[in-house]
């Protein structure tokens, strides 16, 4: 006679059914990770051009320091020289102590000066980029209060 029910075997089947369904998709899942992840062997090579430029002292920068009587300090750019490919010049006085001075249009006068050896630079820059300037080799000369 037909019953509506399932025999009890069949139920342990199903559930053996699952279980490898179950273990069967995880290892699919655990083995797909390692098929997805791609290996290259190949070799490309290329080129990185990099570049420095060296700026070289002012030719021909001239400049008159005087310290008169008084300590009357006067300094005076008469020339910034000739850097290749300076785009600007700057113009640098120190103090005694090292600290830089405002200087204006290069020019500078104090009276009476700080005692001592003042320092005068003058360079060339250049600028590759906004905020990125290259400063080149000073030329350089004291005077002394």
């Amino acid at each position: 006679m037909p019953s509506s029910r399932q025999p009890a075997d069949t139920k342990r089947v199903s559930w053996g059914r699952r279980a490898i369904c179950a273990t069967s998709l995880a290892l699919l899942l655990v083995g797909a990770t390692g098929i997805a992840q791609a290996a290259f062997s190949g070799l490309t090579s290329g080129q990185v051009t990099a570049s420095t430029l060296a700026l070289v002292e002012p030719v021909g920068a001239n400049v008159t320091a005087t310290c008169s009587t008084g300590r009357r300090l006067n300094v005076a750019v008469n020339s910034y020289g000739y850097v290749p490919r300076a785009t600007s010049y700057e113009f640098i006085l120190l103090d005694p102590s090292g600290a830089a001075v405002t200087t204006s249009g290069g020019t500078y006068s104090a009276g009476p000066a700080t005692k001592g050896t003042w320092t005068y630079r003058i360079r060339g820059n250049y600028t590759a980029a906004p905020g990125n300037v290259w400063t080149g080799t000073p030329h350089q000369g004291t005077v002394i209060c």
